[in-house]
């Protein structure tokens, strides 16, 4: 994953990161550009379902997109999970 520095647009890169959910990570990216060494947090999130997992975790719900070619298939098991299960509360601290 290419990520570019919102400031100066120069290329940045992770340092660190940790999991802050089941479907999202937390990591600490720095600019590349000496002249600018903006540091900050990015939140990377699985936000919607192109194609159901054939593994699904049951802790797990991720929305299938409505442009997905399974949306209005029925008898995937993530999305019969999807149907009953809320979505999961996000981890503060």
């Amino acid at each position: 994953m290419r990520l570019k520095c919102p400031h100066c647009g120069s290329d940045a890169t992770i340092r660190s990161s940790r999991t802050f959910s089941e479907i999202t990570r937390e990591a600490s990216v720095q600019c590349n550009n000496i002249e600018c060494a903006h540091t900050w947090v990015a939140q990377i999130s699985a936000v919607r379902t192109i194609a159901p997992s054939m593994t699904p975790n049951p802790k797990v719900y991720i929305p299938v997109s409505p442009r997905s070619p399974v949306a209005n298939k029925a008898g995937s098991a993530q999305l019969e999970l999807g149907m009953d299960h809320p979505p999961p509360r996000l981890a503060t601290g």
